[in-house]
């Protein structure tokens, strides 16, 4: 086969052309993912779909949270944060005490809240990207005032469409508590659902007598199998899944090929008595070559995609990702296609 004017072996061809299409795929489903996570932020506010609210009543102490906080740490718990809302007619804000990582929104600049800047003795805030335009700079740090109190800007979250999280305002925990008092609405939120239940009831045993917490730890009704199995978002997910098995499937079947049109160079190297790594390298450098250029004809075709449609937003972070996966799938593929035809090529050696 010839194009433009060169001579291109049959199964770099096909294998150029399922790389490519393997590409496309697995950067469209790394982008979608991350497209769904941020809709599903923004949708619940930051929380991750499974979080409870609680309150705290009678505490005479307003700082039983120092003695708490250290005693959830303490149990090992990883994973969960506590919010405290605070009222404001003009923009969400939440203070934000978080240990591990739950979801973490999209970042425009910056770094978002961890377990030391949540639990901070100074105070630090996060800020949706509509209130950047607030932010000062003073001594090469940035700064936000809130209710009459100064606060070193971490970072800017948001996204480019219009979205809650850009309204949004996050304060170090100890600060929200400070302005509203311990006595109060929280939302306890956890990554996986089952921690709600272990972390909320250490919440009810760890504020002493005569402090109160109040917290749904009920389980609702299970959903069944079916119900489980035909949700928009297992629906989602399997045909996603089940697209990129199927073009995996045909790289393999592709590769197998591609080896094919290898054979007499690989009897060759034999006869030559190349060394097994040097076999090894030589077939690597002409398969990650290829599959290389198919990537970045991938990525150029993902983006002329992205030109038409305008709702479809690919980031850098998506190619990467997508690199990692597309040379992670390869390798398997090509030592496992290389262990298929090394056999084949022995059988047919001892035939002769």
């Amino acid at each position: 086969m010839k194009i433009f004017g060169k001579k291109i072996p049959g199964g770099n061809f096909l294998l150029f052309l399922s790389f490519t299409t393997i590409s496309v795929c697995i950067i469209l489903i790394v982008s979608t993912m991350r497209k769904e996570s941020i809709n599903s932020l923004s949708k619940n506010a930051l929380y991750t779909g499974h979080q409870r609210e609680f309150s705290i009543k009678y505490s005479e102490d307003e700082k039983q949270w120092e003695q708490v906080i250290p005693k959830l740490c303490g149990k090992g718990y990883n994973n969960f944060a506590v919010y405290a809302p605070l009222e404001d007619s003009e923009k969400i804000v939440r203070g934000l005490y978080i240990k591990g990582k739950t979801d973490i929104p999209p970042m425009v600049r910056g770094k978002y809240f961890d377990e030391s800047t949540s639990w901070s003795d100074k105070p630090y805030a996060v800020l949706g990207r509509e209130f950047e335009r607030d932010v000062y700079v003073r001594d090469g740090r940035r700064y936000y005032s809130y209710n009459n109190k100064e606060y070193e800007v971490l970072g800017i979250m948001g996204t480019k469409e219009d979205s809650r999280i850009n309204y949004m305002v996050i304060i170090d925990f100890r600060s929200a508590v400070g302005i509203a008092g311990i006595n109060k609405e929280y939302v306890l939120d956890t990554k996986k659902e089952s921690d709600l239940y272990d972390v909320g009831g250490d919440l009810i045993v760890y504020f002493a007598s005569p402090a109160e917490v109040y917290i749904g730890l009920d389980k609702g009704p299970e959903e069944s199998f079916m119900e489980k199995l035909i949700s928009s978002e297992v629906i989602m997910d399997t045909m996603q899944i089940m697209i990129l098995i199927s073009f995996l499937l045909s790289t393999i079947i592709v590769t197998l090929i591609w080896f094919r049109f290898r054979r007499q160079m690989m009897f060759a190297w034999k006869l030559c008595g190349y060394e097994k790594y040097a076999e090894y390298i030589e077939m690597a450098k002409r398969y990650y070559m290829t599959a290389g250029v198919s990537f970045v004809a991938g990525s150029i075709i993902m983006f002329a995609i992205m030109g038409i449609i305008s709702n479809m937003a690919i980031t850098a972070g998506d190619i990467i990702t997508a690199l990692g996966m597309t040379i992670g799938f390869g390798t398997v593929i090509l030592f496992t296609c290389y262990a298929i035809e090394k056999r084949r090529l022995q059988k047919n050696s001892k035939k002769y």
